[in-house]
């Protein structure tokens, strides 16, 4: 009776790896936004200073209520037909740039340092120092998003700040 306990514990570790919990299966690896269960955007079809509305911007911290002053005078504003700018006069700035690309999803999944979600989205970050950061995000299989940014005056750093105009503009984008 005792043999066969042990050699049914013996059994038992075996078939659980080594005593531990079943190894979990590395999950598949997903290439295509349907494939996150996300609606695809269309932000190919719009502005990118439309992406983040100049109130946005400023609960951000980006933009002053002095913004149309003198000495601000790239907040919210197109640098080209595909990205838009906004910054504040203490050193944090925002570029929002539209990529059209081939493997969307792919390409935002690996220009960071470790694959992520925003709002259910794929995503991934690339922080420099914690005052710069680029945050990718595959917004359909076509484009993908970039947010980059310059933080030193922001406690959370660059990266939580790209993390949330990532999260704003993905509100504001049209589904396709």
């Amino acid at each position: 009776m005792r043999r066969r306990l042990w050699v049914s514990l013996v059994a038992l570790t075996l078939l659980t790896g080594c005593g531990g919990a079943p190894a979990t299966q590395e999950p598949a690896k997903r290439t295509a936004i349907a494939d996150f269960e996300v609606k695809p955007l269309a932000v190919g079809t719009v502005k990118p200073c439309s992406l983040i509305t100049a109130q946005q911007a400023g609960e951000l911290g980006l933009v002053s209520a002095k913004s149309d002053q003198v000495g601000f005078p790239r907040e919210g504003r197109p640098q080209t037909p595909t990205t838009c700018f906004w910054a504040d006069s203490q050193g944090s700035s925002l570029d929002l740039q539209v990529h059209k690309a081939d493997k969307a999803v792919s390409l935002a999944l690996s220009q960071g340092e470790k694959a992520e979600q925003i709002k259910g989205y794929p995503a991934s970050a690339l922080d420099v120092q914690g005052k710069s950061c680029r945050v990718y995000v595959g917004a359909s299989d076509e484009y993908y998003l970039v947010f980059q940014t310059m933080a030193s005056n922001k406690p959370d750093g660059a990266c939580a700040l790209g993390r949330k105009a990532a999260e704003v503009a993905i509100g504001n984008a049209p589904t396709s």
